[in-house]
C-alpha cells in the first residue's frame, strides 16, 4: 500500500510540473497572437489542464479497465466546478457578464444535461456516445475558432528562437504529464487492490483531485497576480468541456461498460451548469456567497463517494 501511495504522490507531482511548463508556454504564446483571456482559457489552459485526464483516461481504458477512467473525469469535472471555481471566487468575484462567456455557459450546460440523458439510457461508453459527444466538441471547437480568428487576424506570429523554446517547453510539459498518467493509473489501480474498492470511487475523490491539481494551480496563480477572471472562468469551462466531450468520447470506442450509478454526480454537474447561466443572465458575478454554495455542494458528493467506499468495503 505504503508504494501505491508513493506512486500516486510522485505522479501528482509529474503532473503538476507538466501542466506548469505546458500552460507557461501556452500562455505567452496566446498573448503574442493576441488571444483574449477568455480565449486563452478556454482554449490554451483549459486544453492544457485537460491533458492529465486524457493521458490518464486512455491508459486506464486501454488497459482494459475503464472505471477509473470514468471515474476520474466526472470527479475532476465536479472538482473544477464547485471546488476550484469557489477557490477563485474567495479571493475575486468571477464576473460573468460577457455575451461571448454566455455562448460556452450554454454549450457547457448543453454537455452536462448530454450526459445526463446518454448514462441514463445507455449501459456503456460506445460508439453512440462517441458520435454525440464528438459533435459537439466539433461545434465547440468551430465556435472558439471562429472567435478567436477574429482576435487574431490583426497579428502576425513570426518563428523565432523565444518562440521555439516555447514549444519543447509543451513538449516537456506534455512528456511529464503523459508519464504522471501512467504512474497515476497504476498507483490508484493498486491502491483500489489493497483497499479492495470500487476502482470508480478511488478515482472519483483522489485521482480526480490529483488531476485538478493544474486547474487549481491556475486559479490560484490567476487570483493572487489578480489577472482578468475571464481567464479563471474560461479555464474551468473549457477543461470541463474538453473533459466530457472530447476525452470521455474517444475513450467511447474501448466500449466501456458503465457500472456505477451517475445520477447523482451528472445532475450535481447540470445544477451547477445552469447556476452559472442564470448568473450571467442577471448580470452577476460568483462571488464568495456562491463559493460557499458550491462548496457545501461539494462536500456532500464527497460524503456520499466515501459512503459508497463503506458500503463497498463490508460487501467484499
Amino acid at each position: 500500500m505504503i508504494i501505491a501511495i508513493l506512486l500516486i504522490i510522485l505522479s501528482v507531482a509529474f503532473l503538476y510540473f507538466g501542466a506548469e511548463f505546458s500552460l507557461t508556454a501556452s500562455e505567452k504564446i496566446g498573448n503574442k497572437i493576441g488571444l483574449s483571456p477568455l480565449a486563452i482559457g478556454m482554449f490554451l489552459v483549459g486544453f492544457g489542464t485537460s491533458l492529465p485526464e486524457f493521458f490518464v483516461s486512455h491508459i486506464d481504458a486501454a488497459s482494459g479497465g475503464g472505471q477509473i477512467a470514468i471515474g476520474a473525469l466526472v470527479g475532476s469535472n465536479i472538482a473544477n466546478l464547485l471546488l476550484i471555481l469557489s477557490v477563485g471566487a474567495f479571493f475575486v468575484p468571477l464576473a460573468l457578464k460577457s455575451k461571448e462567456l454566455l455562448d460556452q455557459l450554454i454549450i457547457h450546460f448543453i454537455l452536462c444535461f448530454l450526459l445526463l440523458g446518454l448514462f441514463s439510457l445507455n449501459d456503456s461508453l460506445d460508439l453512440v456516445s462517441v458520435f454525440c459527444l464528438g459533435t459537439l466538441f466539433l461545434f465547440y471547437i468551430f465556435n472558439l475558432f471562429r472567435q478567436m480568428k477574429s482576435e487574431c487576424k490583426e497579428h502576425d506570429v513570426e518563428i523565432r528562437d523565444h518562440n521555439i523554446k516555447l514549444f519543447f517547453m509543451m513538449l516537456l510539459g506534455f512528456a511529464l504529464l503523459y508519464f504522471g498518467g501512467e504512474l497515476l493509473v497504476k498507483g490508484a489501480n493498486d491502491l483500489c487492490y489493497e483497499l479492495q474498492i470500487s476502482p470508480y470511487i478511488v478515482s472519483s475523490i483522489f485521482v480526480a483531485f490529483g488531476t485538478s491539481f493544474p486547474e487549481l494551480v491556475t486559479v490560484l496563480i490567476a487570483s493572487f497576480k489578480k489577472k482578468d477572471t475571464d481567464l479563471i472562468i474560461g479555464n474551468i469551462l473549457g477543461s470541463n468541456i474538453f473533459n466530457c466531450s472530447f476525452v470521455l468520447g474517444s475513450i467511447g470506442f474501448y466500449d466501456i461498460p458503465l457500472k456505477a450509478d451517475l445520477s447523482i454526480e451528472l445532475v450535481v454537474l447540470l445544477f451547477g451548469a445552469f447556476y452559472l447561466i442564470f448568473l450571467n443572465l442577471l448580470k452577476k458575478s460568483f462571488n464568495k456567497f456562491s463559493g460557499v454554495i458550491f462548496v457545501f455542494i461539494y462536500i456532500l458528493v464527497v460524503m456520499n463517494w466515501l459512503k459508497l467506499i463503506k458500503v463497498d468495503v463490508l460487501w467484499i
